[in-house]
């Protein structure tokens, strides 16, 4: 008859923490086979659980941030709470965070990306200049990004691209939001977007295809 010592080495063959580190006590004796099975299951699938969003939190690249929501305005607290109803990981939904310097756009965003991966959806945070330089590097963040739920776009036009950065971006802002939802955090108020120097029409049509059936969240309070 095989030993505790045994049984542990084939837990760490197999992978089962919760033995092979001795969570699981193996010479317990006062209850039955099956219920023993079910303890050593259900522990492997916590510890599974908790390894499994620790490299989701890792992959996310989110800012880990205290965002304070007693200073937040009643409009934007009810708003808060029906986004983070949403279920990221099975329906898209697009998010314009937008405020002025330092009034606590990031922390806002990563407070529903830790929320949106709790839940088990898949989030990737980036600026928008971070976004092109992967898209082109075509490396692991990249990958990340096209297995994501949920893009969060940091400095979005926080300075005016050029007419070959926006067909650029257009491209792939209209890529990647057909099979997920994108944060997008900017300084810049919606109607000013198309103030800047660059093709209006494809500004405008960017913002419009954005903006479908998007959340709006003006910040006007708080500290990034």
């Amino acid at each position: 008859m095989a030993d505790a010592k045994e049984i542990q080495e084939l837990a760490k063959i197999l992978n089962l923490q919760n033995i092979a580190n001795g969570t699981i006590d193996l010479n317990q004796e006062t209850i039955s086979n099956k219920e023993y099975l079910y303890q050593i299951l259900l522990e492997e699938v916590n510890i599974r659980s908790v390894n499994r969003l620790k490299e989701a939190k890792k992959v996310s690249r989110l800012k880990q941030m205290i965002f304070d929501e007693t200073k937040i305005i009643d409009g934007l607290k009810w708003q808060l709470s029906k986004i983070k109803e949403i279920d990221f990981a099975n329906k898209k939904q697009n998010i314009f965070i937008i405020g002025e310097c330092s009034t606590g756009k990031t922390s806002l965003a990563s407070n529903i990306g830790m929320d949106a991966l709790d839940r088990g959806a898949k989030v990737v945070y980036l600026t928008l200049d971070e976004l092109l330089t992967e898209a082109k590097l075509k490396k692991g963040i990249w990958n990340n990004i096209l297995n994501s739920d949920v893009l969060i776009l940091d400095d979005v036009f926080y300075l005016s691209p050029t007419d070959e950065e926006l067909i650029e971006i257009y491209k792939l802002l209209m890529f990647l939001q057909e099979t997920r939802s994108i944060i997008l955090i900017t300084n810049r108020t919606l109607n000013s977007w198309k103030n800047m120097k660059v093709d209006t029409h494809l500004i405008e049509t960017l913002a419009k295809r954005l903006l479908q059936d998007a959340c709006i969240c003006q910040h006007k309070i708080g500290s990034d």
